[in-house]
């Protein structure tokens, strides 16, 4: 079942002069995204408007966004009102617009540190909330959203430490993976199948594209 989005919105807060809000980086922190509008409810330094993301999303019209970017925020957001916030998403993307996300993998140890973290995430979570998928696995669509789909999955292994010889960053297994394993979707989904509790994935990205037709 495909489920769109229509929320009231109120007026929009003022924006700095650099930046024309169509590019968002929502939960930003202190990790700034050259170009995009820095939303946070924080302090961090790449704040640029203070204010709780759900509110802000629905102060939007419809379809004034080109592109979501969000690193390490989705995790803090509930399950149920997850989905209502990427309904959100769907109502002020425009379409051709594009999604990026950005979050821990459930294996990841430190995921459970924060007490934070609400919302678990692995390798096939979006391919649920859109309509099309670039995985081999088929999933449910009763929570998909109309014209998403899910054009690229990549997962982020990270090494504990950075060994050196002599000044020269040593490879390491964390890198070794982050090319092989992202060769394609069928050795990404092999190995959060078999080897993820083995040798742990920090985190999970998807780029989620707004179909135009």
């Amino acid at each position: 079942m495909a489920i769109q989005a229509s929320p009231e919105h109120s007026s929009i807060p003022s924006l700095p002069d650099r930046l024309d809000g169509t590019h968002l980086n929502l939960g930003c922190g202190s990790k700034r995204k050259p170009g995009f509008l820095g939303v946070d409810i924080g302090e961090g330094s790449a704040v640029d408007v203070r204010m709780d993301v759900m509110q802000y999303l629905r102060s939007l019209p419809p379809h004034s966004v080109q592109e979501i970017y969000s690193r390490h925020f989705l995790e803090h957001v509930e399950g149920r009102e997850l989905h209502t916030m990427l309904l959100e998403f769907d109502r002020v993307l425009r379409p051709g617009g594009r999604v990026q996300v950005i979050v821990p993998h459930y294996s990841n140890p430190y995921f459970y540190s924060d007490p934070t973290h609400r919302t678990f995430f692995g390798v096939h979570t979006f391919s649920y909330f859109c309509d099309r998928s670039s995985l081999r696995r088929r999933v449910p669509r009763y929570t998909a959203i109309a014209g998403w789909s899910l054009v690229d999955v990549k997962l982020g292994f990270k090494s504990y430490g950075k060994p050196k010889l002599l000044g020269v960053k040593l490879p390491t297994l964390s890198s070794l993976l982050n090319l092989l394993v992202n060769r394609g979707a069928l050795s990404i989904e092999l190995f959060e199948r078999y080897l993820c509790g083995l040798w742990s994935i920090y985190e999970v990205s998807y780029s989620i594209d707004k179909r135009r037709d």
